[in-house]
């Protein structure tokens, strides 16, 4: 899949003047359904469409363990649903009825990586060229889903992607880690991992900014974007079970990465291990999942500070609908900001990611 970065320049024509669903200001629960990948525990994967009422819209199969849940920008009630990394398989499934509408596999020598994004009329997924042993951002025609462009990612093993407030620049989370689908999850480069924070300027396909973490060990992985252009970034962290490393950092603008600020008695309870991370840009509060820990943890966007933890049984999936919302590996769904007793889903296991989408027809 070798695309000249002209052809890739060509492919991203119009991204720049695309709206940016993510950044609205107010987002009416009632209008979206929530979506995550999830399991029955018995070996058998979904991808679910649901509501806090515990209300199960409708759910699909997948052939293997999901990830991240995206909306179809143009189709309510349509979900783009990623497998969990290394990935050969993303689907569009129609959640009114219950049923997968296109399975799109990566092209030659390409895994998917978990993550994506819709800009326009464009899919754009995290993927790896495990040939060239490179991360790719890999442009997708959105009717189609026919390969328009490919570019590099600006390091190895991308993961979370996200478009920045100006809605010309991506930011990508390389987490640095080497995969190979002959060897599922295998971690192939431990010893010379590099992640990074980039940035590329959608309408050239080129880095413009690169940031390295001082501890190649901890991977970036997920993030979040506020109004204001702040990354608030979790990390994993690849080295010995006994070392003590913070497990958050922030960026903006042309300042260095900086870690969170916290106890070690916080570090230390985090277990190494991120999962999701989500910004409520009405009180400025960054939430970061640790389902390791079993908890959720809250942090001050102006700050840096640690300011609080909630208790989650295996909580892992946040997202963003009129507050945030935590889902479980119990199959629990909790509105963070509320007394309310948790939604449970006793059939359900939810996945690392929750997200939501515009509500289709009523099922």
């Amino acid at each position: 899949m070798s695309i000249s970065r002209r052809q890739f320049l060509l492919a991203a024509g119009g991204v720049a003047a695309a709206s940016i669903v993510g950044f609205a200001p107010k987002l009416r629960a009632k209008e979206h359904w929530l979506v995550s990948a999830c399991s029955d525990g018995k070996g058998k994967h979904f991808a679910a469409a649901f509501d806090l009422n515990g209300r199960l819209i409708n759910q699909v199969t997948l052939p293997a363990r999901g990830h991240e849940v995206i909306p179809h920008p143009k189709k309510p009630g349509h979900a783009l649903v990623f497998a969990r990394r290394p990935g050969e398989y993303l689907i569009e499934a129609n959640f009114n009825k219950g049923e997968i509408v296109k399975t799109i596999t990566p092209e030659s020598g390409f895994h998917f990586y978990g993550h994506g994004i819709t800009i326009n009329n464009q899919l754009i997924t995290a993927e790896n060229d495990y040939h060239k042993g490179r991360g790719a951002i890999v442009l997708r025609d959105l009717n189609t889903y026919e390969v328009t462009a490919s570019v590099d990612s600006g390091g190895i093993g991308p993961h979370q992607i996200a478009m920045m407030p100006d809605n010309k620049t991506l930011v990508i989370a390389n987490g640095g880690i080497l995969t190979h689908p002959s060897q599922p999850r295998k971690k192939l480069n431990l010893d010379t991992m590099l992640p990074n924070l980039s940035y590329m300027a959608l309408d050239t396909g080129q880095i413009i900014s690169r940031h390295d973490i001082d501890n190649p060990k901890l991977s970036i992985r997920h993030l979040d974007v506020s109004q204001s252009g702040q990354i608030v970034a979790g990390l994993q962290y690849q080295g010995a079970k006994t070392d003590l490393v913070p497990l958050a950092v922030s960026h903006q603008g042309n300042d260095k990465l900086t870690y969170l600020s916290a106890t070690e008695d916080v570090w230390r309870k985090m277990n190494q291990y991120t999962a999701s991370v989500c910004i409520d840009n009405n009180t400025n509060i960054a939430a970061i999942s640790c389902p390791r820990a079993d908890i959720i943890t809250y942090w001050s966007l102006e700050s840096g500070q640690f300011i609080g933890e909630q208790r989650l049984a295996d909580g892992a999936g946040l997202t963003y609908l009129d507050g945030i919302i935590a889902s479980s590996g119990k199959g629990l769904v909790i509105k963070t900001s509320s007394d309310k007793a948790p939604t449970r889903f006793d059939k359900l296991r939810w996945d690392n990611h929750l997200g939501h989408i515009q509500a289709g027809i009523n099922v």
